[in-house]
């Protein structure tokens, strides 16, 4: 794996950002993750760096809007991440973690149709799928 290899993740929840990247940073020292708690900001940084990413995690809800610099902010979804990427040529793959069970089902089409590998996870018991699931997952895709 490249030195500049990056694992961008979408993900809201602070608790599971800082497993993730402790996951990550224990057996894949390698990978730059780059964060992300809204999805017109992910998709902003995808348009410059797409190339340079091996692994995308998208979960699907992201909350509430937001007030951000005084303005009403949507965070969008991981759903208009995956619309973005199928708009693309695929680079790498992408991991779902989502327990929408009612949009997955859309972001694991979109991507299918358009050509991205991809993965998904069912978040469950707090933080233990991180540990137990996903990064099972995200060494898995990395290495295919």
């Amino acid at each position: 794996m490249a030195q500049s290899s990056k694992i961008a993740i979408l993900e809201d929840d602070a608790d599971r950002i800082d497993e993730m990247k402790r996951r990550i940073s224990t057996c894949l020292q390698e990978c730059e993750v780059v964060v992300f708690d809204n999805a017109p900001d992910m998709i902003k940084w995808l348009r410059g760096h797409l190339e340079e990413v091996r692994l995308i995690c998208l979960d699907h809800d992201l909350g509430p809007n937001r007030d951000r610099n005084g303005e009403t902010f949507d965070p969008g979804t991981g759903r208009d991440v995956a619309d973005y990427l199928a708009c693309r040529a695929p680079v790498c793959p992408v991991l779902i973690h989502t327990t929408n069970s009612m949009a997955a089902p859309g972001m694991v089409l979109v991507l299918s149709d358009s050509g991205w590998a991809h993965s998904r996870v069912v978040p469950y018991n707090d933080l233990e799928w991180i540990r137990s699931s996903w990064i099972v997952d995200v060494k898995n895709l990395l290495e295919a």
